[in-house]
């Protein structure tokens, strides 16, 4: 089987580019990014804000704590 083939039983899905649709405003820093944690609560935080400020966020490196509802969220 060739590699570019599809695997039997599989429809290829193709695949598409990240447009700057798909990027939302980080409300930490103002900046676009792809990725942010959220909360149900509709806190964000984008990566780089998060390692920045995870010494308050969090203190084991497994979950952290939303600062707007105290809710306990995992990485």
């Amino acid at each position: 089987m060739n590699q570019n083939e599809p695997r039997p039983g599989r429809s290829p899905r193709p695949r598409r580019a990240r447009s700057a649709a798909d990027s939302t405003r980080c409300p930490c820093c103002k900046k676009r990014t792809t990725f942010c944690w959220t909360c149900p609560c509709g806190f964000e935080i984008c990566q780089a804000c998060m390692r920045d400020n995870a010494w308050g966020l969090t203190c084991n490196h497994i979950t952290w704590t939303c600062p707007d509802c105290g809710a306990q969220r995992s990485y």
